[in-house]
C-alpha cells in the first residue's frame, strides 16, 4: 500500500512566523569545560530546599482558593518583590504594577509585542544579550547598537543614536539596558551614569526596559540603585527574575511598568500565567531562605570568578583583556592582535571547552570575532583552570 503524502506545513506557515529551526533531538554529551553555562551548577541549586518550601506552602494554603492562578500572580509574591525591591534597589513600587511572568525573558518577549512593530528603532548595546536580540529579531526592529565603555552605554551615543532616529522620522520606540553586571560585557554602570541614561530618555521620551536578572549575584561591593529607581516620569519599566538565584526549571520573573503598559501587555498574556506551585513555592523559600541561599551562592560564585581571573592572566597574560566584574556569572574577554575566537572555537570545542563567541551579541559595527563570553558559574576552580589552559592553547597556541 502506498503511503499517502505528507501536509506540507511549510506552505501554510504564517507571513509573520519565524524561520523554522532543527528540533534538539536527543542530548548531547556535556562539554567538560562549558563556559557558555550562565546557571549557577546543580550542586549551588537549592533543590530540596525549594521543594520543602513548596510543601510548607501547599500545607497553609492547599484548602484555599490560592491554589488557583491570579490574573497578574500570587499576590504575596508580588507583595514580597515590592518590598524587596525597595530594600534593595530603591525602587518604589505598588504590587498592583507587577506582572508575574515564566522568567525575564518572557517579560521581555511581552513588552517587545506589545511595543514594537517590523521596523521600529530600538537601541541596544553594541553587544548584549542574545535572548533579548531573538526577541527583537522576531518582531523584526530596527536594531541600533551603542557604544559603551566600563560604566556602559555612553549617554552622548545614546542621543546621538536617538536623533539620528528621529530625523529619519522614527523615533525609537525603547532602549533596551542591562545595567548591572551586563550580558555580555560584564560592567555595572555607575547611578551618575544611570541618571543621565535616564535624563536621555525622559527628555526624548522613549521608554527604557531595565534588565535586572543578575543583579542578586553581587559579591563585592555595593548594591547600586535601579534605573527605575531614578525616574520620575514613567520612562523606565523593570524585569527581573528568580529563575537563576532559586531553581532555573521553576521560572518565575516579573515585570513592573506602568499600569497602562500592563494593560497592553495583558492581552498578550493571555491565559498564559506562571505556575501556581512554582509561585508558591518561590515566595515560601525567599521569605525563609533565599538570604542565606544567595550568601551561600555568592560565596561559591566569588571563588570561581577569582579562579577564573587567575587562571586567564597565567595563560592568557598581555594577549587579552577581560573585564572584572563584582558579581554576576561572567566576564567578557578580547583578544589582542587579531586573535580569532571564532576560527579557535571548532579546535577548543574538541577539547572539550565551549565559550558564547562575540557574533552572537554583536550589534554595531564590531563584529566581535575576537570576543567571547565565559561563565565562570558552572564548573568548578580545578576545572576552570584546565579548561582555560585549554582554551589559550587553541587560541594563542601551545606555549
Amino acid at each position: 500500500m502506498n503511503a499517502s503524502p505528507q501536509l506540507d506545513f511549510d506552505r501554510l506557515r504564517a507571513k509573520g512566523a519565524p524561520d523554522p529551526t532543527p528540533l534538539p533531538g536527543s542530548r548531547k554529551a556535556q562539554p567538560k569545560y562549558p563556559f557558555v553555562m550562565s546557571y549557577p551548577d546543580p550542586g549551588n541549586l537549592p533543590i530540596m530546599e525549594a521543594h520543602a518550601a513548596m510543601g510548607e506552602a501547599l500545607a497553609e494554603v492547599g484548602g484555599t482558593t490560592a491554589v488557583y492562578p491570579d490574573t497578574q500572580g500570587y499576590p504575596p509574591l508580588r507583595e514580597y518583590i515590592a518590598e524587596r525591591l525597595a530594600q534593595r534597589r530603591r525602587m518604589s513600587v505598588d504590587p498592583d504594577d507587577i506582572l508575574l511572568t515564566e522568567g525575564s525573558g518572557q517579560a521581555i518577549h511581552f513588552v517587545t509585542e506589545a511595543l514594537v512593530d517590523p521596523g521600529d528603532v530600538v537601541i541596544v548595546d553594541h553587544f548584549v544579550y542574545g535572548g533579548t536580540l531573538w526577541s527583537l529579531r522576531r518582531f523584526a526592529a530596527d536594531i541600533r547598537g551603542v557604544v559603551s565603555d566600563a560604566d556602559g552605554m555612553l549617554p552622548d551615543a545614546l542621543e546621538d543614536a536617538i536623533s539620528g532616529a528621529v530625523a529619519e522620522g522614527r523615533r525609537p520606540k525603547m532602549i533596551y539596558l542591562i545595567p548591572t553586571f551586563q550580558n555580555p560585557q560584564a560592567w555595572t554602570m555607575p547611578v551618575e551614569r544611570r541618571r543621565e541614561i535616564v535624563e536621555v530618555a525622559a527628555r526624548w521620551g522613549v521608554p527604557i526596559l531595565e534588565d535586572d536578572g543578575i543583579a542578586e549575584f553581587r559579591f563585592e561591593g555595593e548594591h547600586v540603585p535601579a534605573v527605575a529607581s531614578l525616574d520620575d516620569s514613567g520612562v523606565v519599566m523593570h524585569t527581573g527574575t528568580f529563575s537563576k538565584i532559586v531553581v532555573p526549571g521553576m521560572r518565575i520573573g516579573y515585570l513592573i511598568a506602568s499600569r497602562q503598559l500592563l494593560e497592553t501587555v495583558m492581552p498578550i498574556k493571555g491565559s498564559r500565567g506562571v505556575t501556581q506551585f512554582g509561585a508558591l513555592a518561590v515566595h515560601r523559600f525567599a521569605v525563609t531562605r533565599l538570604d542565606d541561599h544567595l550568601a551561600r551562592l555568592n560565596g561559591a560564585l566569588r571563588s570561581r570568578r577569582d579562579a577564573m581571573f587567575a587562571a586567564l592572566g597565567e595563560n592568557m597574560g598581555s594577549a587579552a583583556s577581560w573585564s572584572t566584574p563584582e558579581g554576576g556569572l561572567y566576564t567578557w574577554l578580547t583578544m589582542h592582535d587579531g586573535v580569532d575566537l571564532v576560527d579557535a572555537a571548532g579546535a577548543a570545542a574538541e577539547r572539550g571547552v565551549t565559550y558564547d563567541q562575540g557574533p552572537n551579541f554583536a550589534t554595531g559595527d564590531d563584529p566581535g570575532r575576537n570576543k567571547a563570553r565565559l561563565c565562570f558559574s558552572f564548573n568548578t576552580e580545578d576545572e576552570i583552570r584546565e579548561g582555560i589552559a585549554r582554551l589559550a592553547e587553541e587560541a594563542l597556541g601551545p606555549g
